[in-house]
């Protein structure tokens, strides 16, 4: 399932990339001030939670 947030502030890619390896994330990329993400369907709502917790998205 690929997915968009609004970014908040700047991100490094490289951090929010490993932080989506657990939930089965790939494919990070910040578009425009979104960041875009490919994740399996089960895990996207922890993926976001997780994403939100650190601070990378509002």
């Amino acid at each position: 399932m690929k997915v968009n947030y609004p970014l908040k502030g700047n991100a490094d890619l490289k951090e929010i990339k490993e932080s989506l390896k657990p939930f089965g994330g790939r494919c990070a990329k910040i578009v425009e001030g979104t960041l875009e993400y490919q994740v399996k369907d089960e895990n996207e709502k922890a993926a976001y939670e997780a994403m939100k917790e650190k601070g990378y998205i509002s």
